[in-house]
């Protein structure tokens, strides 16, 4: 009788645990690791790992939204399988790979390259033939759905570039060392999103959490955020560039692939910044320049020239109000700060809030960055401003970089076009590190 008791408990007690661990997602999402690299005291990126073909490789990518492609370097990157396939040239699926109007695409060409396993001629080429070859695979996987930590085959191969590390070692040099290729996390019909959504039943949107620190490890989630937290997300409509950037090199889409957002003014202390061109904050619809575009790549926010220097001035002068000294900058920064005095909260340094006023539903909404995300700490003595200057003719007016979206929670929905985010998630005594995310 107490065995059957036991027994009883404890199945109730598993039964309980289940409903619990599932109850935090409305339906499963494809996760990825995200982890934080320091390169010195003014420079990181952020990675991530994918395991992918027969017998599995893992590899390590930059994490790269708005990129249309996931690539990787395919002839020293160590991937060599057996369920490769190559999408062959001169067909419709390699016409539809490289724009919507296109019946058909071009041949790779392996003599001029340096050629990896399975290399072929009838290849679909990336762009000019000599940069690598439209290509797909299984993908070993992880659910939230999943009770451990197993991997799981994609159920049908997925599409990624093989390019060559000649290409990336010549104009790719961005790539940080260690890292192989990019997580592409763009809107076209063919990215990692889109096919992933389209394999797993999910909706065509992704989240991530990008932790502040390399002891943490934050999340990619394919298929939107958990919905515990999804409903705490402030949303804005993600905006479309009608023109395509110049690097955008790999599918020659008309539109830009970056996620743009409708910065409508920026506050220092709720003080509005008014010196300088408010017409640098819309995106000209002839030529695609201006506007803001969020970036994971760029480690700190870059500024037009005139749009910095406002800011700035406006940080410094609120700055100096909170007895907060002004000293020497270090370089990339163009104001930097004295420790001395500064007050530390769960947020960061105690300095000036900087908001950002974004296009709403039917209101304006507001992305407040405290100091844990506007300063960064180049030694024990010294904060500095986290913006740097981008010249006077910069291609986007303003690009919030990956400090700025540190333990932010972001949910890029591509059915509805909008962007959720949370602002910072210390204010709430929580991060994007897993072993404190979900407490929120």
């Amino acid at each position: 009788m107490a065995y059957s008791s036991s027994y009883f408990l404890i199945t109730i007690l598993s039964t309980l645990l289940f409903i619990i661990s599932s109850s935090q997602y409305s339906e499963a999402a494809i996760v990825f690791p995200l982890t934080k690299n320091i390169i010195n005291s003014t420079s990181h990126y952020y990675s991530t790992k994918i395991q992918v073909g027969t017998p599995s490789t893992t590899i390590n990518l930059l994490l790269e939204i708005g990129v249309q492609l996931t690539s990787f370097t395919c002839d020293d990157s160590g991937y060599d399988s057996s369920t490769y396939r190559f999408v062959n040239c001169n067909t419709k699926k390699c016409g539809r790979f490289l724009g919507p109007n296109q019946s058909s695409g071009g041949c790779l060409q392996c003599d001029f390259l340096k050629p990896w396993p399975h290399c072929s001629n009838q290849t679909c080429a990336l762009s000019f033939g000599v940069i690598g070859g439209l290509s797909e695979d299984f993908f070993k996987l992880k659910t939230t759905s999943s009770s451990s930590n197993l991997l799981q085959n994609s159920p049908r191969r997925l599409p990624f570039a093989c390019l060559t590390s000649d290409f990336t070692n010549s104009f790719m040099n961005r790539l940080p060392l260690g890292t192989k290729g990019s997580l592409g996390l763009g809107k076209n019909p063919f990215s990692l999103v889109a096919e992933l959504s389209s394999a797993f039943n999910l909706p065509k949107k992704y989240a991530f959490c990008i932790p502040s620190n390399t002891e943490s490890t934050g999340n990619v989630f394919i298929g939107g955020a958990p919905h515990n937290l999804s409903a705490n997300l402030v949303r804005t409509p993600l905006l479309i560039n009608p023109i395509s950037s110049f690097y955008e090199l790999v599918l020659p889409y008309t539109t830009s692939e970056e996620y743009f957002i409708g910065v409508k003014s920026i506050k220092i202390d709720n003080k509005r910044v008014v010196n300088f061109d408010t017409s640098l904050l819309s995106i000209n619809a002839t030529d695609g320049v201006g506007g803001t575009t969020l970036s994971s790549s760029v480690p700190y926010a870059v500024l037009h020239s005139s749009i910095y220097k406002a800011v700035v001035s406006d940080f410094v002068d609120m700055a100096a109000t909170r007895n907060i000294t002004r000293v020497a900058a270090v370089k990339p920064f163009g104001a930097c700060f004295s420790t001395e005095g500064v007050r530390w909260t769960r947020a960061g340094p105690r300095v000036p809030t900087i908001d950002l006023e974004l296009e709403g539903k039917n209101k304006s909404v507001n992305w407040r960055i405290h100091g844990a995300n506007s300063m960064v700490g180049v030694n024990k003595n010294v904060i500095c401003l986290g913006f740097v200057d981008g010249g006077l003719e910069p291609r986007t007016s303003i690009v919030i970089g990956g400090i700025q979206l540190e333990d932010n929670l972001l949910e890029f929905d591509l059915t509805t076009s909008t962007l959720g985010f949370t602002s910072s998630l210390l204010v709430k005594d929580t991060s994007c590190s897993i072993s404190q995310f979900y407490r929120l």
